[in-house]
């Protein structure tokens, strides 16, 4: 009420340094909308995010401002780079400075500060299958976390996710290999004869893809083994587009042929 007992200039002053305080510290925000921001720069969706840090899906959509203690613990245990400080009060950067650049005068550090790396979670232990037609992934017995993140670095800075690969069919990518993906948000700018994970209901795949319009999806293998009667062993699959879950480019493959030696770098 003290406000009131001012003069109409002073008033107008002081509402204009509240007003001025607030935007700085980032109040007017809340503490979901700015989490949405991170979520939206690290180019996940909000049930990509849900899955990293382990919690059920719709979490965040029930959060109503603030975030709980034990939603905050997760997040900054997944996302070390994200400047804890910035998603509670708005105060700073959303990403931390490099801890060697910190610590200098200002003067240096801008100079020497290194931008934050991006990282993609690695599903490990849920596999994309290029194999036998009945050789497919099991999507709803694999586990949604992520089994670690890693830096896509500059050769994929597009990169949403990585995951292990498995099977033969695709003869570009040995298996065992790492495939780094981009998540498509917009199914009408597929490419044809790209290389995609395809996740449906069923099963998980990689497979080059052929899409003409109607209400299916061509995937075709590049291995051309046949049986000794001439038939394909990895025949042209038939994906009816109601089943899809997600599809993924991918970008490049990475395998890593020695425990201590150079990780070669496929891309795409």
């Amino acid at each position: 009420m003290q406000i009131f007992l001012l003069k109409n200039a002073e008033k107008m002053q002081f509402l204009l340094k509240f007003a001025e305080n607030t935007l700085k510290n980032g109040y007017m925000e809340t503490q979901k909308e700015r989490l949405k921001q991170f979520i939206e720069a690290m180019g996940f969706s909000v049930r990509e995010f849900e899955r990293a840090i382990g919690v059920s899906s719709s979490t965040i959509t029930h959060v109503k401002d603030n975030l709980s203690a034990k939603m905050k613990e997760k997040i900054s245990a997944n996302f070390q780079q994200l400047n804890m400080d910035w998603l509670l009060t708005g105060r700073g950067d959303m990403l931390k400075q490099t801890e060697n650049a910190e610590g200098m005068p200002k003067k240096h550090r801008e100079n020497t500060e290194i931008p934050a790396r991006r990282r993609i979670p690695l599903y490990n232990d849920i596999a994309s299958i290029g194999g036998y037609n009945d050789q497919i992934a099991d999507t709803e017995t694999a586990a949604a976390h992520a089994a670690e993140w890693i830096d896509a670095g500059d050769w994929f800075p597009e990169a949403t996710a990585a995951i292990r690969h498995y099977g033969d069919s695709m003869v570009e990518y040995p298996a065992g290999s790492i495939l780094v993906l981009k998540r498509v948000q917009d199914r009408r700018l597929l490419i044809n004869g790209r290389n995609y994970v395809i996740e449906t209901t069923e099963f998980r795949i990689t497979k080059q893809l052929q899409y003409d319009g109607g209400d299916y999806l061509m995937a075709y293998s590049s291995n051309p083994e046949t049986y000794p009667d001439g038939r394909q062993i990895h025949s042209p699959i038939k994906i009816p587009l109601d089943t899809v879950r997600h599809i993924d480019l991918v970008l490049g493959c990475v395998q890593k042929e020695y425990s201590n030696g150079a990780i070669p770098i496929i891309q795409n």
